[in-house]
């Protein structure tokens, strides 16, 4: 559980630093940029089935 705590934590901090995630303490709110985070989402999305891809090949007995 504390990897996936840790990975939260990465994830939290890039997209505030690439401005896909704004807090806004007086209102206690956090804002995202719809079009941006899709665009990470989908690039996250493929990285992830290209990883688990490879895995199902390798398990398989073929070479990634």
């Amino acid at each position: 559980m504390l990897y996936i705590r840790m990975a939260l934590y990465l994830l939290g901090g890039l997209l505030a630093g690439q401005g896909l995630a704004i807090f806004d303490p007086e209102a206690g709110t956090i804002t995202f940029e719809i079009d941006s985070l899709a665009q990470t989402l989908s690039g996250l999305g493929a990285f992830v089935l290209t990883f688990c891809t490879s895995r199902i090949a390798k398990r398989r007995g073929g070479a990634t």
